[in-house]
């Protein structure tokens, strides 16, 4: 085993089970904590490039009608049964795109966007900030009554704020850090469950 591999093990098992990116085992132990991917149909992920999140989505959820859309602007190699919209998530008619290609509203949004990070850490913090308060703020636009949202978020100031928005809008809220993460990092993950549609 290499010394990369003994730093970073989940890099290698990703490889070694064809996943993308070592982003899917991050996935993986969110739904074997808080299983969100139990029963759902329609799922959205976005800033879904390279497409490891797809990869589990397409592997557990297997119900009748499943329809599974990613959304970027960078390039993703195709996925069976995966609709790709590239764009970007401030795009003003991404919501209305995503009911179409869905047919209706979203059981399930997943979000692990990530800035380009720039090495300032006060203003790469900042950055992730708005792209999960975008993905929330979109969530709440596409989402069915009852439903779930993930999303990243790097931990600051900001973070309080962000929670405190889902509270109003789900019934089930934890912050998360899988294993998978590197230690280092400063990402976690907001876990939202039971939308409450009423509260748009």
């Amino acid at each position: 085993m290499s010394r990369w591999d003994r730093r970073e093990p989940y890099r290698k098992q990703a490889r070694d089970k064809g996943y993308r990116a070592r982003a899917a085992y991050k996935l993986l132990e969110i739904e074997k904590r808080f299983q969100i991917l139990q029963g759902v149909q329609k799922i959205v992920d976005l800033c879904c490039a390279p497409g490891s999140w797809l990869q589990v989505v397409t592997q557990h959820c297997k119900e009748s009608g499943l329809r599974i859309i990613g959304v970027d602007t960078a390039p993703v190699k195709p996925i069976q049964d995966v609709k790709i919209i590239k764009c970007s998530i401030d795009a003003l008619d991404l919501a209305s795109r995503i009911r179409e290609q869905l047919g209706g509203l979203a059981d399930l949004i997943l979000s692990d966007c990530s800035p380009k990070l720039t090495g300032n850490k006060t203003l790469d913090r900042e950055r992730q900030v708005y792209l999960a308060k975008r993905s929330l703020a979109l969530s709440l636009e596409i989402l069915s009554k009852g439903k779930h949202f993930v999303t990243k978020i790097f931990q600051s100031e900001q973070t309080g704020e962000l929670v405190a928005t889902a509270k109003n809008h789900f019934e089930f809220i934890r912050l998360f850090k899988p294993s998978a993460s590197l230690p280092r990092s400063p990402e976690m993950y907001l876990i939202a469950k039971y939308f409450r549609a009423s509260a748009k």
